[in-house]
């Protein structure tokens, strides 16, 4: 083995390292003046102001983070509820809906629905809409069936903030409507 080989050998296996020179500035050193200069010259921007004010990305969280003072508004959950419906009427036995009479706990109101259908071809829900009358914001769930879903039941747990009605509201694929409503009295409510 000569000297040339075993010298190329020794020096893959080492890393190889730049050393910092005097001239050069280092990475880190760029970093920091550069993010400095990007903070400075962004602090009396006109587009920093404007996105304090009047952003409507910011507009939509503060108002997600105050959902819950939001008061119930009856007349919304109606118009909600007519624009579902769309004047169509209601199949009578088409859903089965199941629900407490009295609620002990706003929180977790169990509740049941069944759409009494074959699941083939134009037998089937679309979408089941759930929705709580007396909610801030009454649509609670909305499921999307398939003919592979194999059966259109459901099995949940809701939050009620006061005692109203819980509405089902299944949307058939040949365009019909099926429609179940129940009352709950709810004694101690949620959404508040």
């Amino acid at each position: 083995m000569t000297a040339g080989n075993s010298s190329s050998a020794t020096a893959s296996s080492a890393p190889v390292r730049d050393l910092p020179h005097a001239s050069r500035p280092s990475r880190r050193a760029l970093l920091q003046a550069g993010g400095s200069l990007a903070v400075t010259g962004l602090a009396g921007s006109p587009a920093l102001a404007q996105d304090s004010a009047g952003n409507p990305f910011r507009d939509r969280f503060q108002s997600f983070r105050q959902t819950f003072r939001v008061e119930p508004d009856l007349e919304e959950a109606k118009r909600i509820l007519r624009n579902l419906v769309r004047g169509r009427e209601p199949v009578p036995g088409l859903v089965d809906f199941t629900a407490p009479d009295i609620a002990e706990n706003g929180n977790v109101v169990p509740i049941t629905f069944r759409v009494n259908c074959s699941m083939t071809g134009d037998d089937r829900p679309v979408v089941v809409h759930v929705l709580a009358m007396g909610n801030p914001f009454p649509e609670v769930a909305t499921y999307h069936f398939t003919e592979q879903s194999g059966r259109a039941e459901i099995a949940m747990r809701c939050r009620m903030r006061q005692t109203a009605d819980l509405v089902i509201v299944a949307e058939m694929v040949d365009g019909s409507l099926g429609l179940a409503r129940s009352h709950v009295n709810v004694t101690l409510g949620a959404c508040s």
